[in-house]
């Protein structure tokens, strides 16, 4: 786990609690469930396709049908990557529910806010949608802060 050194001294041993907890919860647990789904969307698209083209070129005798494989490699890899980042981001807000849980969701929100408030510069990007494709799979601090809303609210209302 990486600690941003421009954190250093904002934020209580307390207040890190939660984002640890959600940090584990992500890494060691939901990121680890995904691998296959990520070889689903990427990997196998792939092989399927280079299997398909090198099939259709020796069906037809026509061996530059195989220099079509690039053609059909680069959308099939962006679609893929796009999928996974969606996945991740999903997964984030997950880990950050599952956390919420064990620390509790007032703590989790509580840091969340402050860190909002504190107007950093990466977190300002993510809220603007400015992160690009580094920041793709990471969802910005109000996604992050709504997410907890709502869970909440959801299970209020399914306790009533």
């Amino acid at each position: 786990m990486v600690m941003p050194a421009r954190m250093m001294g904002k934020l209580t041993v307390e207040e890190w609690r939660p984002l640890i907890a959600s940090s584990l919860v992500f890494e060691k647990k939901i990121k680890r469930s995904m691998r296959g789904r990520a070889f689903l969307l990427t990997g196998l698209p792939v092989i399927l396709a280079l299997g398909g083209t090198i099939g259709v070129a020796i069906v037809l005798r026509m061996s530059w049908v195989v220099f079509l494989y690039p053609v059909l490699l680069l959308p099939l890899a962006i679609l893929g990557g796009r999928s996974y980042n969606s996945d991740l981001k999903k997964a984030r807000l997950e880990a950050d529910t599952q956390a919420s849980v064990v620390v509790g969701k007032n703590s989790l929100l509580d840091v969340l806010k402050k860190i909002d408030l504190m107007g950093l510069n990466d977190i300002e990007k993510l809220k603007t949608g400015r992160g690009g494709r580094r920041l793709a799979s990471l969802p910005s601090i109000t996604e992050r802060i709504e997410n907890l809303r709502t869970v909440s609210s959801l299970n209020s209302y399914a306790a009533t």
